[in-house]
């Protein structure tokens, strides 16, 4: 039985006051650094450098949902979100429509990741941009936000996601969870409660709630279906709700990473990790900076493999008919994605199936030359000259590769007995090796060509000079729906 004599209480309030002061020399968790870092970051004191790569990964997205709205599963979540209704707070991409920021969020998220042509942090494997930018846009629309504001909270969340995830290397992937389905909802939580401009400590209970949501199997690669698609979306939405019931009130733990029950005992149970690498050079090496888009439409550990294809094609000038056989060489922790069941990935059942497939990469870019969002597609993996070379294809393991470099390795053989060779040691894309903004606007224009070449060209401007806008909701009202201004264009 409590008791509640005043002698008892004083006693209760000396004992709360020693164990607040013990705990001001606590160390931190990694919630609250992360929450303290991201919350807290100045604009100006992120370098101009991170500065443009943020809004090249912005750009990069938005194409990329734009691009999104002209095929059927864009469609589909766009109708299905405007039927939510809802208070009008946040634009969909594609659509003159507003609705509730989590549900715009959770859209624009699934157009973003939905053709598997999003950018990557490779040694985390989280997919930032896909979660994380729709975020962003839609609580600085709903908020009212600068451009500045909102590079600065993105910049803050993409840092915690990303870092927050290294300790894991691939061992999400391999345990069968989607690291940015983990991942992103702690980014996207922090990255809402700074635009919202909820404190600090909401910032944390945000992040600590969202250890509740964390979600997404990837059973649905080797199933071949698609709710993949899903995924950074998902984290999107379910970040803005942690955002939102810390606001009004709810709590979270603040050892939601490191705790007996959290992310990393909880999904990694018995593997040893090196948590000091969350806060390496936080503050001063940027790990954005190594964030690597996509050049082609499908999974990250394809891309080396197709660089290599196109590069042994144009040297050699191969034809696929003389082409005796296929083999690749790839890092151990990206087998289970794109090489196994192999009998299934010989066999892609959809075009977002082949996209995870090893054996028709290689050889769509052998027989085809280029590998585009056409020529991801049913009729692609039907060719007869793709399925035969296909069926000539095989792997093995590496072990000198590391899954973080996300390398390739292909040696073509053909009918004379001539063989050749071509390594792609690491994936283009990171601090060392960036893609260059004008192959970044190829890809835009790509993606965006329907709108016509005045409007696609007015929104790459746009978020160019993002760190000028006063208000990102002259941004999002400037995204024209696609059928009204290709008819205009």
């Amino acid at each position: 039985m409590r008791c509640t004599s005043p002698s008892c209480h004083q006693k209760r309030v000396l004992i709360a006051r020693a164990l607040a002061e013990l705990g001001a020399d606590m160390p931190q968790t990694i919630a609250e650094r992360l929450a303290q870092f991201s919350y807290d970051l100045p604009y100006d004191d992120i370098p101009p450098a991170v500065i443009d790569k943020a809004k090249h990964l912005i750009l990069d997205t938005v194409g990329v949902c734009l691009g999104s709205t002209q095929i059927d599963f864009g469609q589909a979540a766009l109708q299905l979100v405007t039927r939510w209704g809802g208070a009008p707070e946040s634009t969909l991409v594609g659509r003159h429509v507003k609705v509730p920021a989590q549900n715009a969020a959770f859209c624009n998220g699934v157009l973003g990741h939905g053709q598997d042509y999003d950018d990557t942090h490779t040694e985390s494997v989280v997919h930032p941009s896909a979660g994380l930018v729709p975020v962003a846009l839609a609580v600085a629309e709903q908020s009212g936000r600068s451009g500045r504001e909102m590079l600065a909270a993105l910049v803050g969340g993409m840092e915690a996601t990303i870092r927050m995830a290294m300790p894991a290397l691939n061992r999400f992937h391999l345990r069968g969870f989607h690291t940015t389905s983990i991942a992103a909802t702690f980014g996207a939580a922090l990255i809402a409660a700074r635009l919202a401009k909820m404190g600090r400590q909401r910032a944390l209970e945000a992040a600590g709630i969202s250890g509740s949501f964390t979600s997404g199997l990837l059973e649905c690669i080797p199933a071949a279906a698609g709710a993949k698609r899903l995924h950074a979306g998902w984290a999107g939405l379910c970040g803005i709700v942690a955002a939102q019931l810390a606001e009004g009130g709810y709590t979270g733990p603040a050892t939601v990473f490191e705790g007996k029950l959290g992310v990393y005992n909880s999904f990694l149970r018995g593997e040893e990790l090196d948590l000091d690498v969350i806060f390496k050079g936080l503050g001063r090496e940027w790990e954005v900076l190594n964030v690597r888009p996509k050049l082609y439409p499908c999974c990250h550990y394809l891309q080396a493999f197709l660089d290599a294809a196109a590069a042994l094609r144009r040297e050699h000038q191969l034809r696929p008919e003389a082409i005796a056989k296929v083999s690749c060489r790839i890092a151990a922790g990206a087998v289970n994605i794109v090489c196994e069941p192999w009998e299934k990935k010989l066999t892609p059942a959809t075009g977002y199936d082949a996209r995870f497939s090893l054996p028709f990469a290689v050889s769509l870019m052998l027989v085809k030359g280029k590998a585009g969002v056409a020529e991801f597609s049913e009729q692609s993996f039907s060719d007869p000259q793709i399925r035969s070379l296909m069926s000539r294809t095989s792997y093995a393991v590496e072990p000198k590769y590391e899954v973080k470099d996300m390398p390739g390795w292909i040696e073509v053989t053909l009918e004379s007995g001539a063989r050749h060779v071509r390594e792609i040691r690491e994936v283009r894309g990171n601090a060392r090796s960036p893609v260059p903004l004008e192959e970044l606007l190829e890809k835009f224009r790509a993606q965006t060509g329907f709108l016509g070449t005045a409007a696609s060209s007015r929104i790459a401007e746009d978020i160019l000079a993002l760190d000028t806008q006063p208000d990102v909701r002259a941004l999002m009202s400037r995204l024209p729906r696609p059928e009204a201004a290709a008819a205009v264009a």
